[in-house]
């Protein structure tokens, strides 16, 4: 069975899969601030839900190493115990913020195994990209493709990928662009939701990191933004679209 939960209305999920419960990305708690507060700091216009409101789980995984996925007040208000499993960057972060913790290494286009999971690191392809992973959590022979900015795939990457029955894509409908020499298109759209879906073919499709949040700074002032129409992509359907908009746990089927 796999059931997913929304602990904010950004980027942060409670899963459970296979038997296995465990939270991606949590960001419960105060801001996040990329850098410094003068280039950009954020705030959750609805609030998360609340960390002594958790469901029970048994790891985090961190799946990039801003403090929007990589928060690092909210992992350290939360229990010690609980292994952190990360990509690359975000597991650099993580072993200098947390030495004594447990954290695990997914290393690029390898599985990593883990409480009955699959676990493949995918990197981006593009010299310049500022580097957004993505993450196959595979059970048996089905997978969550998790790709919170979006993603391309590679020849090699889309056969790793392709080795399993992909049960849910979790993306962003968002596009996000600012200056390239800051970044540039950090979050690629609905075109690259249709491109996922097409070449992975989902069951069913979630959107992610698509939070209308209050921020300031300066990547909010020079940011472009087109948020996706909700409404048309659910009258529409063509990618097994599933609306998640509260805090309500849904089975996928």
């Amino acid at each position: 069975m796999l059931s997913v939960k929304r602990l904010n209305l950004d980027s942060s999920w409670h899963i459970s899969y296979n038997r296995t419960d465990f939270i991606i990305d949590p960001w419960l708690i105060g801001s996040e601030i990329d850098g410094f507060k003068w280039l950009n700091e954020q705030w959750h216009i609805r609030e998360p839900v609340k960390i002594t409101e958790l469901p029970d789980y048994n790891f985090i995984l961190i799946s990039q190493s801003y403090e929007d996925h990589c928060h690092i007040k909210t992992l350290e208000k939360i229990s010690e115990n609980k292994t952190l499993i990360a990509t690359e960057k975000a597991y650099k972060k993580l072993k200098k913020e947390f030495p004594k913790r447990k954290i695990i290494l997914l290393e690029d286009n390898k599985i990593t195994s883990y409480k009955g999971l699959n676990f493949i690191s995918l990197r981006p392809n593009k010299i310049l990209d500022p580097v957004y992973y993505s993450v196959v959590i595979a059970n048996n022979n089905e997978a969550i493709f998790y790709a919170p900015h979006g993603f391309i795939l590679n020849d090699q990457q889309l056969d790793l990928v392709n080795q399993n029955n992909i049960k849910l894509l979790i993306t962003t409908f968002t596009e996000f662009e600012i200056p390239k020499i800051m970044g540039g298109k950090v979050n690629p759209g609905m075109e690259n939701v249709y491109e996922l879906y097409n070449q992975i073919k989902p069951l069913n499709t979630i959107n992610t990191h698509d939070e209308e949040k209050k921020a300031k700074g300066l990547v909010s002032s020079l940011a472009k933004i087109k948020y996706a129409d909700f409404d048309k992509i659910e009258s529409k359907n063509s990618i097994n679209f599933i609306r998640i908009d509260n805090y309500s746990k849904k089975i996928i089927t």
